[in-house]
């Protein structure tokens, strides 16, 4: 009989085998699940198996088969609007961070199929980049940092170059950079202000927190554990927890870090207003140069630029403007024609103005 892997339990048998993107089975047939097998099929996105009626133990299976055309849990998520299942992970990572600080475990097999929708979409519509700081709120901010570093991440593997896999696996990074946040106390989570020297040496320690909550899995490489460990390192050694530099710093560690600096730049935080994606990532050109990857952050220039020309946007004195054309080397600064006039205005040149926001 055919049933959703979301009604399997411990001591069910398969029928057939099981298959992925690999060669060899997932889970071969004739196979007794247990709780690991379980966790691999949800983390291999299956949806569906063929199991026999019994259990190991003789007794019937206690589920329904599923019904020709009937819809997967996760199917429903994805066919929701964008920002509602966007919405719904953000509470669902909110709850599991409050497990997290009395002591509860990581389910990673639990947030990345609610993660994987929302990667999926975002890679068919990438003008989403453009709203997710505007959904972030500084009161649920590690949550939203966490759930919008995880798509960056996963839109910045895919402009790199990287295959569908390794984005997947960036992503699980991502949503997973700031897990030893939990382990910070809570003074310091709801401080308003700048931290102090004390508090600041204290919150350092995150990331060896958060690879300590993964550093067991067995559903992120080794080198994603490592890239957690590494998100806040720099490539002129002003990073932390250790200040590596150069080489020392991995490639996909720069991933990470900067869908995480960006994010972060772009969102309102109980201490700081927000930047607009534009502003932002000239600052990060700007002020920031030698600490991350160059091509990396030319392929994040090229996610958030070279905006088609005829796109609506807000400039950053609150006029409406249209684009009429995107020069290459100017990818964050096209010229644009002010709403309800002839004036042309070149962003390049005009370099007060920046562009705000861009309606959807």
């Amino acid at each position: 009989m055919r049933v959703s892997v979301y009604d399997l339990t411990e001591g069910c048998k398969i029928a057939e085998n099981v298959m992925g993107l690999t060669t060899q089975p997932i889970v071969k047939k004739g196979t007794e699940l247990s709780a690991i097998h379980l966790e691999a099929l949800k983390a291999f996105n299956i949806q569906q198996v063929e199991v026999f009626s019994k259990l190991a133990d003789g007794s019937d299976l206690d589920a329904e088969p599923v019904r020709e055309g009937a819809i997967e849990p996760s199917e429903k998520f994805e066919a929701q609007p964008f920002k509602k299942q966007y919405i719904e992970l953000i509470n669902y990572y909110n709850g599991v961070f409050n497990a997290w600080q009395s002591g509860g475990k990581l389910d990673i097999v639990a947030l990345k199929s609610r993660l994987m929708p929302l990667l999926r979409q975002s890679s068919k519509d990438k003008s989403i980049i453009y709203q997710l700081h505007r959904w972030s709120e500084a009161k649920n901010y590690i949550a939203h940092h966490s759930v919008s570093t995880a798509i960056i991440s996963y839109l910045l593997a895919e402009k790199a170059g990287y295959d569908q896999g390794g984005c997947m696996q960036f992503a699980v990074a991502g949503i997973l950079t700031d897990t030893g946040m939990a382990k910070m106390p809570i003074s310091i989570l709801k401080k308003s202000g700048a931290l102090n020297q004390e508090e600041a040496t204290e919150i350092r320690k995150h990331p060896l927190y958060s690879y300590q909550y993964v550093m067991d899995s067995p559903l992120l490489r080794n080198e994603m554990k490592s890239a957690i460990l590494q998100h806040h390192e720099r490539l002129d050694g002003s990073g932390y927890p250790k200040g590596s530099r150069g080489s020392e710093v991995s490639r996909s560690s720069q991933v990470l870090a900067l869908a995480d600096v960006f994010h972060a730049m772009t969102s309102e935080r109980l201490y700081r207003a927000k930047k607009s994606p534009f502003k932002a990532l000239e600052v990060i050109w700007e002020d920031e140069m030698g600490k991350f990857d160059i091509a990396l952050l030319k392929a994040l220039q090229e996610i958030v630029g070279g905006l088609a020309t005829g796109t609506r946007v807000i400039l950053s004195d609150e006029r409406t403007a249209e684009v009429i054309f995107t020069q290459p080397q100017h990818l964050l600064r096209p010229i644009v024609k002010a709403a309800g006039t002839e004036e042309m205005i070149d962003l390049s040149k005009e370099r007060k103005l920046y562009i705000e926001q861009v309606i959807s």
